[in-house]
């Protein structure tokens, strides 16, 4: 039998208008709600905004013991009842938009609009090792040495030109009081490989965004046309250019797509 996975305590943030239509943002492998920042302010005005570390992140609890996208999953799904919420739009990036698509497949009841940013239906071989070997390097090099190994990984040969910007993004990883310690990253990468959910994108009901840039080399283009191919009611916008880590380099052309979408 399997042992039940213990719920955490998940640290939360609520925005924006009490009384209008609701929003959970939902961060990817490493990161936390602080990532979003720059769409929280955006969309406090229409909406109320719940953003969330999910656990093994930022303040949220820490795991002890190995888990899977459901259990991420269902930590939102007890936050929006914690909150008497009943539905919602949800966005997810990366791992964030696992977590966003088994929300949607198995509580549709509670998903409205679905957008999925820079995300994928399944692993492969190559993103095993890719991730493994991230984590394997996390624990024998330090933070700086770390992040300018895996960074290229992330930002594409033009965002690299730009004057000061990966120094700039360095500088705040290294100097991050809450910089996910090697073991968290380890439990949310496994439970990141370990996600498929190709075979059940037909039974996503909402109405979907797929975000994704045509050079990212982490969640490239075949994870998009994979998804756009099996979710019924789902649309596809490609930001020429960048890579996975598009939220930072490309905020004003995500931000507008998003927000089209859900003012559609």
């Amino acid at each position: 039998m399997t042992k039940p996975v213990k719920q955490p305590v998940i640290h939360y943030v609520v925005e924006g208008n009490e009384n209008a239509p609701v929003i959970v943002l939902i961060s990817g492998l490493g990161g936390d709600l602080r990532h979003w920042q720059g769409l929280r302010l955006m969309l406090q005005d229409q909406y109320r905004v719940v953003s969330l570390d999910n656990r093994d992140s930022g303040h949220s609890e820490r795991g002890d013991g190995q888990y899977y996208i459901k259990d991420m999953a269902n930590d939102v799904v007890a936050l929006l009842k914690r909150l008497s919420v009943g539905k919602a739009h949800v966005i997810g990036y990366s791992m964030g938009g696992a977590i966003a698509q088994e929300l949607a497949i198995t509580h549709s009841q509670l998903v409205d609009k679905l957008i999925l940013l820079a995300t994928y239906d399944s692993t492969d071989n190559r993103a095993q090792d890719l991730f493994r070997g991230f984590a394997s390097l996390r624990g024998d090099l330090n933070r700086e040495d770390y992040l300018r190994l895996t960074l290229p990984w992330g930002y594409t040969y033009e965002e690299y030109e730009k004057p000061g910007f990966v120094e700039e993004v360095i500088a705040e990883a290294v100097n991050d009081p809450l910089y996910q310690e090697n073991e968290a990253f380890t439990r949310q990468m496994e439970a990141t490989i370990a996600f498929n959910s190709r075979d059940r994108l037909h039974l996503i009901k909402s109405p979907t965004l797929l975000v994704f840039g045509d050079e990212d080399i982490m969640t490239p283009m075949r994870f998009a046309n994979s998804m756009v191919a099996r979710i019924k009611n789902a649309k596809l916008f490609v930001i020429k250019g960048t890579g996975h880590l598009f939220m930072r380099t490309h905020f004003r052309e995500v931000s507008e797509a998003i927000k089209n979408f859900l003012d559609q």
